[in-house]
């Protein structure tokens, strides 16, 4: 109950600034639902287009999760990649998932984007039930 009192006091604080995380409960610019099976460090996600038309976050929210360690699912790496073609691509960012959603801002250009497993707690993969990209 307290997280959630806290994510909707920053919902209310980001709507003071016209801007919105992309899973508040409005309509985000797009999404797309997956789960993860035993992704190890390294793996990445499909790439998905934003157009930027919107000042929405981007987000990424885990349920259902699961290590290979004898620790149990602790947390997740994961970095925010922009895909640029014909050139390193550009990290947006490393936030760490503890199943639940993680935001990255609002990357305020148009490019493709995917994010890359970076770390993986108790353990060498996870398993993702539910997987929600949202921006």
């Amino acid at each position: 109950m307290k997280s959630w009192a806290g994510a909707m006091a920053g919902v209310a604080l980001l709507g003071a600034v016209s801007v919105t995380p992309a899973h508040a409960g409005v309509t985000a610019e797009g999404q797309f639902e997956s789960s993860i099976n035993s992704w190890r460090a390294g793996n990445e996600s499909r790439r998905w287009w934003d157009n930027n038309s919107t000042s929405d976050y981007t987000g990424i929210y885990f349920s259902g999760c699961e290590a290979d360690g004898g620790g149990g699912f602790n947390y997740a790496g994961l970095t925010l990649w922009k895909d640029i073609p014909n050139a390193p691509d550009r990290s947006r960012g490393t936030r760490t998932n503890y199943c639940g959603w993680v935001d990255y801002g609002d990357p305020n250009e148009q490019a493709n984007h995917y994010f890359s497993l970076t770390d993986v707690s108790h353990g060498t993969y996870i398993s993702v039930d539910y997987v929600k990209v949202a921006w």
